[in-house]
């Protein structure tokens, strides 16, 4: 009888002990995420070789990772960036320590480098049982699991994805997951080579912005303060932001595939005016809209400078520059035309509203007979389809647009109020398709993704045939 009240004394002490320090655990977590935050604790910038942090990692959770009977497979590539080596620490053991909790046994976890332009990307790619699609973007948010009983059979406070988004943040990159074609889930993070950090609490992206690639914009602007201030306006719609603070790092950066260049008039010695000869002279960027930043109100009348498309007079508005932004996008050749497909009429007159500043022209269909009486009459460059309707679905529609000759390829933004599965996704894609969820968007990110579909399509249609480059 003693030894059996001795055990379950043991045994409740056990538990006790476990709660207790997962309790320390989740505390010490909020307050590191707290002081992350509110910039509390401001991050040490020097140069590091991204491969040596990652190996460190890589050597502190091979214990962990011999345990599971997971390989850690090592990318040596040397890559040196401007980075706050502690953090970053933080962030890779967050991410590998993650991998290897949800990978089998005998199967590699691997850590790759790839060097670009501006940055690195960084990927933990592994082979565990994956993230299901609708879950993607919410494991960043805090005390998110991808099922309720994770915390309890494998530890953690589901802070650490949150911890290592911030610290992203603050290097002035970003962290994203996808979903392996095969098996298991790919961690990716971008690394600029030399950021300028997100250090101020207004100046972060709101929580829950969208973090995909709505449309990718260059930010050349020589002052540190105003850059980050524009940077966090453009994250808070929908855009991902390349920063550039002299000459050689706007050019290299506009080499990249950018819908756009916001350009301040004053650059590293060289003014806007100058600096647009050498940007349309680089084949990647010949016919990307440049936006002027910062300059004198223009005349009316007056022309802009040659190779600019829009500018922002001083002082500079955020209203101003997002509708110039989206002015540029949209391109020329008359107005655009957009359908947007939804039973609910409400909802789709908030949705037609956010295009009204655009000078787009928007028609609205509430069921499958008017969207195919709309896609003749009215003949639109592209559709937002909502796939549920009173007489049918957004797959009717799909697949009756497939069957007209001229608009067969229309670009397509699916904005449903569900996360769709793989096989509905391929029967749904048309033209260029984008998948959204209305829970999840912002209707200013809806409007980013949409004029830079707009401008895309309408480039291509005015290109030769025989210079026409084929999707990817």
């Amino acid at each position: 009888m003693i030894d059996s009240a001795n055990k379950k004394a043991n045994h409740l002490l056990h538990i006790a002990l476990t709660n207790s320090e997962r309790l320390v655990r989740l505390i010490n977590d909020i307050l590191d995420l707290e002081r992350i935050q509110s910039g509390r604790e401001p991050l040490v910038f020097r140069p590091v070789q991204l491969a040596d942090i990652v190996k460190q990692a890589i050597d502190d959770l091979q214990p962990m990772a011999d345990a599971a009977e997971v390989q850690l497979i090592h990318d040596s590539t040397r890559v040196e960036i401007a980075a706050d080596p502690d953090r970053l620490l933080q962030v890779m053991t967050n991410l590998l320590s993650n991998a290897v909790k949800f990978s089998p046994p005998n199967s590699p976890v691997s850590v790759m480098l790839r060097p670009g332009v501006t940055g690195v990307i960084l990927s933990i790619i592994d082979h565990g049982r994956g993230i299901p699609a609708d879950k993607l973007e919410m494991v960043f948010g805090r005390f998110q699991q991808v099922e309720a009983s994770d915390a309890r059979q494998r530890g953690g406070s589901g802070l650490g994805l949150a911890i290592s988004r911030s610290i992203v943040e603050q290097h002035a990159g970003r962290i994203w997951a996808e979903r392996n074609p095969v098996r298991g889930s790919t961690f990716r993070v971008f690394l600029p080579y030399n950021p300028t950090p997100l250090d101020e609490a207004g100046d972060k992206p709101e929580a829950g912005a969208n973090h995909g690639p709505v449309g990718t914009v260059v930010l050349a602007d020589a002052h540190a303060e105003s850059r980050r201030k524009i940077a966090a306006q453009l994250a808070r719609h929908g855009y991902s932001v390349m920063q550039a603070a002299t000459v050689e790092q706007t050019l290299s950066a506009a080499k990249q595939e950018a819908a756009a260049i916001l350009l301040d008039t004053t650059l590293d010695g060289m003014n806007g005016w100058e600096i647009l000869p050498l940007l349309r002279r680089q084949e990647a960027s010949a016919h990307t809209p440049v936006v002027l930043l910062s300059v004198e109100e223009q005349p009316t009348g007056k022309a802009l400078p040659e190779g600019a498309e829009g500018l922002v007079a001083n002082p500079l508005q955020e209203d101003a520059l997002l509708a110039e932004l989206a002015r540029v996008l949209r391109g020329t050749g008359g107005k655009a035309r957009v359908l947007i497909v939804e039973d609910d009429r409400d909802l789709a007159s908030i949705i037609g509203e956010v295009f009204t500043r655009d000078d787009i022209a928007v028609q609205t269909a509430h069921s499958c007979k008017e969207t195919i009486d709309a896609c003749l009459q009215f003949q639109p460059h592209l559709v937002v389809l909502d796939i549920g309707l009173p007489d049918g679905d957004g797959f009717n529609v799909v697949n009756w647009l497939r069957q007209q000759k001229n608009q067969a390829q229309l670009p397509l933004v699916v904005y449903s109020g569900r996360e769709l599965s793989p096989a509905e996704r391929q029967q749904l894609t048309l033209g260029p398709t984008y998948f959204l969820t209305k829970a999840r968007v912002q209707p200013q990110q809806l409007e980013a993704l949409v004029l830079t579909m707009l401008r895309n399509s309408r480039q291509e249609e005015s290109t030769p045939p025989e210079l026409a480059v084929p999707n990817s």
